[in-house]
């Protein structure tokens, strides 16, 4: 298979707005434009963009009211302090100041008029880019207990989920979560250990990851938690999320441990 182009789709409210907000703040241009759609592309980006209008009526009709969430529009950059003063001073909504990660990814993120988050990223002098890798999983089983249900508010419940994770990351997984959920939002935090493969290196690791969901809003976040790899995956870092239905999407790096053991 020949990719001659990548393009990422992404379905929003107004394709008008974020298209200002992408050709105006991060130097992208309109390729092309119809009702309801706008497509850009950057010589360098590596990736163009197309804008839906939510419920455009050519979209599929489980995809036609989905919009933006849980997603998060990654670029690569140099001089990262100077670009969010550059943001910052053109009003661009800084949604996570700038911060360093224990891999040596720095980063911030800014949203656009449709709740899209776009992070940009550098990697410290000497630090490795990441690898990501995308594992499915399945619920081998799934104990729920229900330890505060108030006549009014959300529901809380302490859930043990075992796991089966296949493709890049071949392995069990043990995660207890406590969750709250209403009508309306809802939202989790969980501690999970991973005995796996990891693309050819065997060993455990814990991540701890979560999400919120507020109407059809969603977001995810997740890290490894340092220090937690053992046997070949000692020295393990990085970010894991489960922004899919049924798939872990796991950034990651190897650190000082693992250049340690190798002597």
């Amino acid at each position: 298979m020949h990719i001659s182009t990548t393009t990422v789709s992404l379905t929003v409210d107004d394709p008008a707005a974020s298209a200002a907000f992408l050709t105006t703040l991060f130097g992208y241009r309109e390729a092309h434009a119809a009702e309801g759609f706008v497509s850009l592309t950057r010589d360098d980006a590596g990736a163009d963009i197309v804008l839906l209008r939510r419920g455009l009526e050519i979209l599929p009709d489980e995809q036609r009211f989905q919009q933006v969430a849980g997603v998060i529009l990654a670029f690569t950059v140099t001089g990262i302090e100077a670009e969010q003063e550059r943001l910052r001073d053109a009003g661009a909504d800084i949604t996570l100041p700038l911060r360093e990660e224990p891999w040596g990814e720095r980063l911030f993120q800014v949203t656009d008029p449709n709740g899209l988050v776009l992070q940009l990223v550098e990697w410290s002098s000497g630090a490795a880019a990441p690898r990501t890798i995308q594992a499915e999983f399945e619920i081998d089983s799934w104990e729920e207990t229900v330890y505060d249900e108030p006549a009014e508010g959300p529901k809380q419940t302490k859930i043990v989920i075992r796991k089966t994770y296949r493709g890049a990351l071949e392995g069990t997984g043990v995660a207890e979560v406590l969750t709250a959920q209403a009508a309306a939002g809802a939202g989790y935090v969980a501690s999970e250990r991973i005995d796996a493969t990891l693309e050819g290196r065997k060993g455990t690791f814990v991540i701890q990851h979560g999400g919120l969901a507020d109407g059809e809003d969603q977001s995810t976040f997740g890290t490894v938690v340092p220090h937690s790899g053992t046997a070949d995956l000692a020295g393990l870092s990085g970010r894991a999320t489960e922004a899919s239905h049924g798939v872990l999407t796991l950034a990651y790096t190897f650190g000082a441990v693992l250049a340690d053991t190798e002597g």
